[in-house]
């Protein structure tokens, strides 16, 4: 047993022991009062010296530790170090302190449910623990957390205790007892509640007067307030009590109705609120067309109207400039007059704007003269008036509204302690450095949500008439409730534009911001204010994350990965993320997704023109040359990661994406394709046009899982137009061979020979043999399909005698070989080839190549009537497709299956096989499928 309430006693193996005030007794007490959070050497050299520490302090601190094991004696490993620190290894039960805490929570408990006995019991075990203040011998640690959070335990416990005492008629006796707690604590109320309630009991209706006017006059004198409501209504029954022998005086104690855990301080009763004459109520108007926001609505109401005392709720609505923030938080304000009958307080803090920010210091004068204090009496200290704010608003119930905070330091002096009061808090950045907050985070308004925000506005006749136009105007607004609004007021003026026009100024290029303009109220001015912030800071930190927005509106449009920021902006990861998280906090930036960073449409255009007016051409181009490398070197790897690209070294200067197997680095290009469309297209304008031919040539992979998207015919003409600008022969021969193998996916032979053909001439002339050898391949292909088996057998022994034996992609020059002999009626020969290929493709892990082999195996042992042999290895090529999701081969498969089954005879499977294909082949435009399905289903319906 361990006990601090009171001296630091240990009770081990039988014998109890106080020690004496020793540098080891002192760390077990700071062990003991952390109880399961380990102490950093840091934190224990404070606990031994305060800040006064010796030059030896780490040295003489593991002598300490030492001597504390020592004193442990056989339960020396209870002292227990890791994860950067120390800790006592406590059992339940063992510490006075949790006993006496876990005392209190039953009687909580038993005091919600109006059971007096049972709180009278709960507290009589808990104050029977306690032998006085907690470790008298070490002050070090009288100014720490937690014996101040153990000596208001202790004050609740008596609070509880004495009202059970009067409830139950057993408070002959306490008169004397709350006197001397009262001259301990003069200012606490309960206990003068208390005894003014005992005292008209006694038939002393006199002294009960004068306690309430001592009390009274005290708080006039030392902190300028009148007592609580709580307390004047409890002096209000006293008067008007009909005399002794009477029920008691509500409120004359306080009482909880929220369960705390042991470790948490006893919770305060809710006080009956009535409206307060005179109480302010500052909340600037509200709007009368707010629109939206259920949710955030109803959660903030919801936060607001939380009436647990302890501490305060505090919600932090947060979001981009232009968002909502205020319009939200003043909505909630006024639907929740009623709540807070004690006032409203509210201040703009100014944290973005043209006026200086609010001081604290100021605001808090402000708000105590508002809340009756006499100016008098409010104090000069920053610190003496937060104390002041918090006694005045300690029992009244008052939301105080912070709008417009620019950082944590401007909103902490201004939350109430503990007391039923709320506060939402408003602002462009997170503040994440406020604690025991409910958070909002406002994004852009949905689609049904603009519209009606626009409709309120202009008119619903306006937004009806035209409903193509209206949605232009919602793509241009991109969800930002102020820009819809500066659009609604435009249309709603006599004469103004049609939604049409407003549409089709909007969309004029870079010229959405001048548009979104009416009055006093901007876009672009708006988003200056968060941007300036940084910019104009006084932390470097903050300057090189304004600088890091400007570099990053050089590639506004698309959402882009920490690796990609890093290349950009020319930094370390550690350092981006910073940078990144930053902005994020700030709002400039939105974070989607884990590792995942993108502008908002609007501020997207406010980035660029930042870059386009701080950066100077020299340094835009060198970061845009710095991202665009990065892209070529990234799509290279994701080739190679795919298992399908051909081999190539990836020497990359900065980090590249990090991709566990092939389906994650296909998934990787299939989502980042619109940004490396727009990185070829710029590459190919750059001063180093290689990075587009190098960007699209990687794509090899990817589009021979992808072929029927279309959506590589952009970046791969855009490239290969470069490459023939800069005479770049082996760039040119790369493309074509990238669109010959593409257009002969799609079974668009004759343009795709045309390529190849032109690919296998420009190899010859750069000499590279083995990219010959890949495009011969790739000709042998598209002669098979084409119907040219013969000239598709020479093609593809060419190839492999070009590569030799060694070469790594033989195998899919085997394959190759085999799709020939299969066509020129070699099955046997093709069968052997294709097993071949297949455990090749197996021990190298190529889960895509292995389908694509398992499929031609199959279906070459279906050839062979090879029943069993061939249904199960279709069947597995099927499940392979179907786990990495590739829909064309997929639909081979599903095509293949249904073969096997309609020449085993088995016709109702064949069609399931046949139909599934065929939507699949449809909804991807794979033709060749669709042509094969169509033509096996109508054999079927003759056969039936």
């Amino acid at each position: 047993m361990f006990g601090v309430l009171g001296e630091l006693t240990l009770h081990l193996e039988g014998r109890p022991r106080t020690l004496r005030a020793s540098k080891a007794g002192a760390l077990m007490a700071a062990l003991l009062l952390s109880r399961e959070v380990a102490l950093t050497p840091d934190q224990l050299i404070d606990a031994l010296w305060a800040h006064n520490p010796p030059r030896t302090a780490t040295a003489s601190l593991h002598n300490h530790l030492s001597r504390l094991r020592v004193l442990l004696g056989p339960h020396r490993e209870r002292l227990v170090q890791g994860h950067g620190g120390y800790r006592l290894d406590l059992r339940e039960g063992e510490l006075d302190a949790e006993i006496f805490a876990t005392r209190l929570v039953q009687a909580q408990d038993a005091h919600a449910d109006g059971r007096w006995d049972a709180v009278y019991a709960e507290t009589a075990a808990a104050l029977g623990l306690w032998r006085g203040r907690p470790l008298p011998e070490f002050p070090l640690l009288h100014d720490g957390p937690h014996v101040a959070h153990l000596v208001e335990l202790h004050l609740n416990a008596l609070e509880m205790s004495f009202e059970a005492r009067i409830r139950l008629g057993r408070h002959h006796g306490t008169i004397g007892e709350l006197g001397r707690r009262i001259a301990e604590h003069p200012l606490r109320e309960p206990f003068h509640r208390q005894l003014m309630t005992v005292l008209q009991r006694e038939d002393r209706t006199a002294e009960a007067i004068a306690v309430y006017h001592g009390l009274r006059q005290r708080l006039a004198d030392e902190l300028g307030i009148d007592p609580s409501s709580a307390t004047q209504e409890c002096f209000q029954e006293l008067l008007l009590s009909p005399g002794p022998g009477s029920s008691p005086p509500v409120n004359t104690a306080q009482a909880t109705d929220k369960k705390v855990q042991p470790s948490a301080a006893v919770s305060l009763t809710k006080a009956s609120f009535q409206p307060v004459p005179g109480a302010p109520f500052q909340t600037p108007r509200d709007i009368g067309d707010f629109t939206g926001r259920t949710d955030e609505l109803s959660t903030l109401l919801d936060g607001l109207r939380e009436r647990s005392m302890t501490p305060p709720a505090v919600v932090i609505v947060s979001g981009m400039g232009g968002v909502g923030k205020t319009t939200l938080a003043l909505h909630a304000a006024h639907l929740s007059r009623e709540d807070f009958p004690g006032g409203q307080l509210y201040a703009d803090l100014r944290g973005f704007g043209t006026g200086s920010p609010r001081a604290a210091h100021d605001l808090l004068a402000r708000f105590l003269a508002d809340l009756g204090v006499s100016p008098r009496s409010i104090p000069e200290d920053s610190d003496d008036r937060a104390a002041l704010y918090r006694a005045t608003l300690a029992e009244r119930r008052v939301l105080v509204v912070l709008d417009n905070a620019g950082h944590t330091e401007q909103v902490l002096p201004l939350l109430p302690g503990t007391c039923p009061s709320a506060v939402v808090v408003t602002s462009r950045h997170t503040l994440a450095g406020l604690p025991g907050t409910s958070r909002i985070t406002l994004g852009p308004l949905g689609r049904a949500e603009q519209r009606s925000l626009l409709a309120s506005i202009c008119g619903t006749e306006l937004v009806r008439a035209d409903p193509s136009a209206t949605d232009r105007v919602l793509d241009a607004c991109a969800g930002l409730p102020l820009a819809l609004r500066i659009v609604g007021v435009r249309l709603a003026q006599p004469g103004g534009r049609s939604v049409a026009g407003t549409a089709d100024r909007l969309a004029w290029k870079g010229q959405r911001l001048d548009a979104l303009s009416v009055d006093h109220l901007g876009i672009r001015d708006v988003f200056m204010l968060s941007y300036r912030a940084l910019a104009n800071s006084d932390r470097l930190r903050q300057r090189d994350a304004a600088r890091a927005f400007r570099q990053l509106g050089l590639w506004p449009s698309h959402p882009f990965s920490l690796q990609a920021a890093s290349a950009l902006l020319n930094q370390p990861l550690d350092h981006t993320l910073d940078l990144l998280d930053l902005l994020a906090s700030a709002h400039l930036l939105q974070n989607p997704s884990p590792g995942v960073f993108r502008f908002h449409d609007l501020l997207g255009e406010f980035a660029a023109e930042r870059a386009r007016d701080e950066e100077s051409s020299e340094e835009a181009d060198a970061a845009l040359l710095r991202l665009l490398l990065w892209h070529a070197e990234a799509t290279e790897h994701a080739d190679q990661a795919s298992g399908i690209g051909r081999p190539r070294p990836v020497n990359a200067s900065t980090a590249l994406p990090e991709l566990a197997n092939g389906q994650e680095a296909l998934d990787w290009i299939s989502r980042e394709l619109p940004a490396l469309t727009d990185a070829v297209q710029l590459a190919a304008r750059s001063s180093r046009p290689e990075l587009a031919w190098r960007t699209a040539g990687a794509l090899f992979g990817w589009i021979q899982a992808n072929w029927w998207t279309k959506e590589w015919e952009e970046p791969v003409t855009v490239a290969l137009s470069a490459a023939q600008r800069e005479s770049a022969l082996s760039g040119q021969a790369e493309l074509h061979n990238v669109l010959g193998m593409a257009h002969g996916s799609a079974h668009r032979n004759e343009i795709s020979l045309k390529h190849l053909e032109v690919a296998v001439a420009l190899y010859e002339q750069t000499g590279e043999t083995e990219r010959q050898a890949s495009t011969l391949a790739n000709t042998s292909n598209t002669l098979r399909q084409a119907g040219r088996p013969e000239e598709a057998l020479t093609t593809i022994e060419r190839a492999i005698c070009l590569v030799g034996s060694s070469h790594r992609p033989r195998a899919r020059f085997e394959y190759i070989l085999g799709a020939v002999l299969l066509e020129l009626g070699d099955t046997r020969g093709a069968t052997a080839v294709f097993r071949r290929v297949v455990e090749v493709w197996r021990t190298q892990q190529r889960p895509f190549l292995v389908q694509v082999g398992l499929i031609a195996l199959g279906d070459a042992l279906r050839a062979l009537d090879e029943r069993e042999e061939a249904l199960a290895l279709l069947a597995e090529g099927l499940q392979l497709s179907r786990k990495t999701n590739q829909d064309h081969q997929t639909a081979d498969a599903l095509e293949a299956l249904g073969r096997a089954h309609f020449q085993f005879g088995d016709h109702q499977q064949a069609r399931v096989h046949w139909q599934e294909a065929l939507l699949i082949a449809e909804r991807n435009d794979l033709q060749q499928v669709v042509n094969d399905c169509r033509k096996g289903m109508d054999l079927l319906d003759s056969v039936l």
